[in-house]
């Protein structure tokens, strides 16, 4: 007979990851998560082994929800879908995912690599693994988007840089006004901006997938 499950996984990690959002990453203490989790010490030390340890698990339960996902897994979107609307796309949903997961709190990932230094250790070098794969699959789609872009086509002032700026200041925003429509309208404001090819494309897009996050959110408020 196997040994009784003690706790509800989804439970604990839920106030788990909640803690971590509240206090801090640096600043969240095995203590701390014990109280939030309700479950005895020698029970957190059996299951996770370590801060570190219910850290990576809560942060790639985290990104299993996360469009930024696909980027770090270097997973690239359906074959009829451009690279330029995979990119709109992004901001799209990265809005949507502000709002439903963050609710006010902003992006878990961004919060951590904007509070950790390198003396914090392990926990630094785990939220710089997922920035270094970020930045490796949005650098993959911005040269796929540059290779598929028509010699006429003028991609403006757009870079990797750019496009993490985006992304970490709609995160931050959202903070201050969790509203998906304007959140994304922020991004796809942005990259207008910087670029008139995608000006172009993200008035073409706007019929589709806007009006369709408009008319979801329009549901919900009415359910």
């Amino acid at each position: 007979m196997g040994r009784p499950k003690e706790f509800d996984s989804e439970v604990v990690l839920d106030a788990a990851t909640n803690c971590f959002w509240a206090d801090g990453i640096s600043r969240t203490s095995i203590s701390s998560l014990v109280d939030a989790m309700k479950i005895q010490r020698s029970s957190f030390y059996n299951s996770f082994g370590s801060r570190e340890g219910i850290l990576a698990t809560v942060l790639e339960r985290y990104m299993e929800k996360s469009p930024l996902n696909s980027l770090i897994k270097n997973e690239a979107g359906p074959d009829d879908i451009q690279p330029e609307i995979e990119l709109i796309d992004l901001l799209l949903d990265f809005s949507h995912f502000l709002v439903e997961e963050g609710n006010g709190r902003g992006c878990l990932i961004f919060n951590g690599l904007a509070e950790l230094r390198a003396q914090d250790g392990q926990i630094f070098e785990i939220f710089q693994d997922y920035y270094t794969n970020l930045t490796g699959g949005l650098s993959r789609l911005l040269d796929r988007i540059r290779a598929e872009a028509g010699a006429g086509d003028t991609l403006g002032h757009i870079s990797l840089h750019h496009v993490l700026c985006i992304l970490i200041g709609m995160a931050h925003y959202s903070k201050l006004d969790p509203t998906e429509n304007r959140l994304s309208q922020i991004g796809l404001d942005q990259l207008s901006g910087l670029s008139p090819y995608f000006a172009a494309q993200i008035k073409n897009d706007e019929g589709s997938r806007a009006t369709e996050r408009r008319l979801l959110n329009a549901a919900r408020m009415r359910a």
